[in-house]
């Protein structure tokens, strides 16, 4: 019992720091310059193990009341996105499902270890915690510059769509990233995905469907 208080009270102690750095860092002291926003296509299939997150955590599938538009992205709402994200990057460690779970792709609400859809859904949860309303955090699926899948959170506010990624310290502008955007969740209802342009995915492009998430 006494190495369990330790170790919370040491990771709660390490997200306090985290929490302290990110709110004085340079990069929440000024809003972000305006970015552009993604133009959605029609219907898609999601990827399978979402399905089966949303299965065993529908909580955490479930929309808000009505769709509540762009976030209006203030100072303080933009020094929550950096917060946020840091502390994500810098206490979980990546590992990949296989060593984790002994599955491929398995998608869950990180502990101390994750890989990138993992690090994506606990940005989101925590986000909702502090107010942000679902339809404006939308888990996205993209092809890396090596052609793998990765995932990453998509924020869509008042200054346009940004991305939090484990792979990049710093949240960025979506066109600032190297990726080809396939497909993210609907602002409308987060069980359903929605094709993303350039590129975009058919209603039932079972190879799109099927994208491997890379495991880092």
């Amino acid at each position: 019992m006494l190495r369990r208080v330790f170790v919370a009270s040491t990771v709660a102690a390490v997200v306090m720091n985290v929490a302290i750095a990110s709110a004085n860092g340079p990069e929440a002291r000024h809003l972000p310059p305006a970015s552009g926003v993604m133009r959605t296509g029609p219907e898609t299939l999601p990827p399978a193990a979402f399905g089966d997150f949303c299965r065993r955590t529908p909580r955490e599938c479930a929309g808000d009341a009505k769709e509540a538009g762009r976030q209006e992205l203030t100072r303080q709402r933009w020094q929550e996105l950096v917060e946020i994200n840091d502390i994500v990057n810098q206490t979980v460690t990546a590992q990949s499902d296989l060593s984790v779970y002994g599955t491929l792709d398995y998608w869950t609400i990180a502990g101390k270890y994750g890989d990138c859809e993992d690090y994506a859904l606990t940005k989101q949860l925590m986000l909702r915690q502090r107010g942000w309303p679902m339809s404006v955090l939308l888990i996205t699926v993209v092809r890396d510059e090596n052609g793998d899948g990765h995932a990453i959170l998509t924020v869509r506010t008042s200054r346009g769509d940004f991305v939090l990624d484990n792979r990049q310290p710093r949240i960025v502008a979506w066109t600032a990233t190297p990726y080809q955007y396939i497909k993210r969740q609907s602002s409308s209802d987060p069980r359903i995905w929605m094709a993303l342009a350039p590129g975009l995915a058919q209603p039932r492009d079972s190879a799109i469907s099927a994208l491997p998430v890379s495991k880092r």
